[in-house]
C-alpha cells in the first residue's frame, strides 16, 4: 500500500475512533444522569464473532446494540448487519431478551451526498430480512435511549 493510501486509511481510522469516543462520552453522561442503566463498549459477542460498538440497557430494561460509522454508505451496513444479527441471536438465546440494533451515522447532514446516503441507508434497513432496526443520527440515538 502506498503512503497516500496509508495516510488516508489512518485518518479514517482516527475519525472513526473519535466518533466512538464521542458516543462513549454521551453514554457516560446519560449513565451519570440515570437516563440509562448501563453500557458496555466493544462487547465480544459469541467469543468475538460479533462486535457491535456498544450494548446499552435502557431504563425500561430494553437492550440496544449500537454500531457507528462516520459516513452513510450501504456497503458499510453489510458488516453492521452481521453484528446486529449475531448480537440479537446471542441475547435471545443466552439472555432470553429481545434487543434492537441501530447504526449511528456521524455525518448525516453535512453534504447533499451524505444526506442522500443517509436516506438510502434508512430505506435499506426497512427490507424484510434486515437485522438492523434503525439508522440514526446522534440526536435520534439520544431520543431512542431516553424512551
Amino acid at each position: 500500500m502506498d503512503k497516500i493510501a496509508q495516510s488516508a486509511n489512518s485518518a479514517r481510522s482516527r475519525r472513526g475512533g473519535t466518533f466512538e469516543n464521542k458516543i462513549e462520552e454521551l453514554l457516560s453522561t446519560m449513565l451519570k444522569e440515570k437516563k440509562i442503566v448501563s453500557f458496555k463498549r466493544s462487547p465480544k459477542i459469541f467469543d468475538g464473532e460479533f462486535n457491535p460498538d456498544f450494548i446499552v440497557e435502557k431504563k425500561n430494561g430494553q437492550i440496544v446494540s449500537i454500531d457507528s460509522t462516520t459516513t452513510a454508505r450501504t456497503d458499510r451496513l453489510r458488516g453492521k448487519q452481521w453484528d446486529a444479527y449475531g448480537t440479537k441471536l446471542y441475547f435471545l438465546e443466552n439472555e432470553k431478551k429481545e434487543i434492537i440494533a441501530v447504526v449511528v451515522v456521524q455525518d448525516s447532514n453535512t453534504t447533499k451526498k451524505e444526506a442522500d446516503n443517509f436516506r438510502r441507508c434508512k430505506a435499506r434497513i426497512m427490507l424484510p430480512h434486515s437485522a438492523l432496526d434503525g439508522v440514526v443520527s446522534i440526536d435520534e440515538l439520544v431520543t431512542l435511549l431516553e424512551e
